[in-house]
């Protein structure tokens, strides 16, 4: 069956955080326009970068129109407003129509809004605040799991993004300890969620997305206590 497109997060993937580097989106871009074959670049999260540097999508280095580079303010700014975009190069006047045929538009004093706030700079501020913000909460995250997780756990330390994934000792079963979690108010996307084969069933994704207080502290504690009784 001929591959009719693909689909990638490039930078900050879900459920990993991980990123390719400038030099392997380059080859995927080359690989694919070779067969012809177009990109969906899913990007939502590639604005919550920490450092100095934003990562560049595959769609810079375009030359073809290939690339579908897509993004939302949902990540970034307000779940509730549902507002994206897509720069569809070739494939624009097939999305414009499609999306008519969808749903017509999103919300238009939503879309008035945010082109209020991009337009007076206030969405630059809210993104270096919110990075900044999300940098430290993901410290805070890595060093309670430090503190209470067994030590043979595994996590990643993404670059960008609000999701740890976390690798737990083999006889944990992730499925079980969403289900304790919950019963003690604490939520989490366990790892088989992720596959289609049931596979990561000792993995477990943890957001940081919201502020860290002591009740963060206490959830941590908790898992830890859950993840230890396996």
């Amino acid at each position: 069956m001929p591959i009719k497109a693909c689909w990638f997060m490039s930078s900050f993937q879900n459920p990993l955080g991980a990123s390719m580097t400038q030099a392997k989106k380059l080859r995927l871009y080359n690989l694919l326009e070779r067969q012809q074959i177009p990109l969906i670049e899913d990007d939502v999260y590639a604005e919550l970068y920490y450092g100095a540097n934003a990562p560049h999508p595959v769609k810079s280095l375009d030359r073809s129109g290939l690339v579908m580079h897509c993004s939302s303010f949902s990540k970034t700014l307000a779940p509730g407003y549902r507002v994206g975009w897509v720069a569809g190069g070739r494939y624009t006047e097939q999305i414009n129509r499609l999306k008519l045929m969808t749903t017509i538009s999103p919300s238009v004093p939503a879309q008035a809004a945010i082109a209020d706030y991009l337009k007076h700079g206030g969405y630059d501020r809210h993104l270096r605040k919110l990075r900044d913000t999300l940098e430290l909460q993901q410290g805070a995250m890595l060093a309670a799991a430090a503190r209470y997780f067994p030590a043979a756990t595994r996590v990643t330390r993404p670059a960008g993004g609000y999701f740890l994934w976390f690798e737990f000792p083999e006889q944990v079963d992730s499925l079980l300890v969403f289900q304790m979690a919950l019963a003690q108010g604490i939520s989490l996307a366990p790892g088989p969620i992720f596959s289609a084969s049931q596979r990561f069933k000792n993995c477990a994704r943890l957001n940081y997305g919201t502020p860290w207080d002591e009740r963060s502290e206490q959830a941590m504690a908790m898992l830890g206590r859950i993840i230890a009784s396996f």
